[in-house]
């Protein structure tokens, strides 16, 4: 039996949408891409999958709300610095040094399929959310209705709604697309904005008025910022908090979620995605190349948020 208000994290398993299944092709072909100066190399990295099945029980459920979500992270292959190389630079807001990566040195690119596979049209959002080697973002809960104890979940980087025709639909219980280099470029940029916004919390409410007691600015700003609706470089509600240099991506969670249960009623429905994903390398030799064994940057322990638990 499931328990109202009930809540733990999420599985680990398993925006735009664009010439998804052209860009998984090439992707699968193991296509690289060499710039005009020959610098550039892009690799790809081996598809990598996620799913939610009816032996997942929700994250969160109230009397009137159950949140199914499954997440995977995958990282990376960034090589890591040696002595002396890392946080050389200039110091700039938010962080404590200066990048290792920027979106100078490498960008990222995201072809994706997710497939219904219940007979029975689903919706589902698919989910991805930004590691850098300061931080990796969780998105949590906000508290919505202190008086009943409701939450809902906060924006995640890229965090897009799909509907899925039934499995015996064929090809239309399954979409495909592409977020591209410039929506990962974004998404970079937007976890570098949500940490400003989390060391120097915004003080005006969107749109003016009061806050009440107990209200926190923080959620409002940062789903703000991660909707993939407002980009940074032309949205004055954020602009004082968008830095001059962006931490580059060194790793992503993906994942999917959904509001409906499955045939059970208490149990997820049956949805897969998979992604594959293009690093490429802009010249400065900071992504390892295939079957070289030389370190990788270590993974970020940090966890960044302004989420919250029942």
């Amino acid at each position: 039996m499931l328990n109202s208000r009930s809540l733990r994290g999420p599985l680990s398993g398993c925006r735009r949408p664009g010439a998804g299944s052209n860009a998984l092709v090439m992707a699968l072909l193991g296509v690289v891409h060499v710039g005009c100066g020959g610098a550039d190399e892009t690799r790809m990295l081996p598809p990598a999958q996620v799913a939610m099945n009816q032996t997942v029980a929700p994250i969160y459920s109230d009397d009137e709300l159950m949140i199914f979500e499954v997440k995977r992270g995958l990282q990376f292959p960034i090589l890591a610095p040696e002595a002396g190389e890392q946080g050389s630079g200039p110091v700039t807001a938010p962080y404590a040094r200066a990048p290792w990566i920027t979106l100078d040195d490498v960008r990222v690119q995201v072809s994706w399929t997710v497939s219904n596979l219940d007979n029975v049209q689903r919706n589902v959002e698919v989910l991805i959310d930004p590691w850098t080697e300061f931080g990796r973002y969780w998105p949590g809960l906000t508290l919505v209705d202190a008086e009943n104890g409701e939450y809902m979940p906060n924006q995640s980087g890229i965090n897009y709604y799909y509907p899925l025709e039934a499995a015996s639909a064929g090809e239309g219980s399954r979409r495909h697309g592409t977020y591209t280099y410039d929506d990962l470029d974004e998404l970079a940029r937007d976890f570098a904005t949500v940490m400003n916004l989390i060391q120097t919390p915004p003080t005006m409410p969107i749109g003016g008025g009061m806050l009440e007691d107990g209200e926190s600015l923080l959620p409002n700003y940062v789903n703000h910022a991660f909707n993939f609706q407002n980009h940074s470089n032309r949205d004055p509600l954020i602009q004082a908090w968008v830095p001059g240099v962006a931490a580059g991506l060194t790793g992503i969670d993906f994942g999917l979620r959904s509001l409906e249960p499955g045939a059970d009623g208490e149990h997820a429905p049956n949805i897969a995605l998979e992604i594959v994903v293009e690093v490429t390398d802009l010249g400065n030799d900071k992504v390892r190349a295939e079957g070289d064994d030389a370190p990788i940057l270590a993974p970020t322990t940090e966890i960044i948020t302004i989420g919250t638990t029942p």
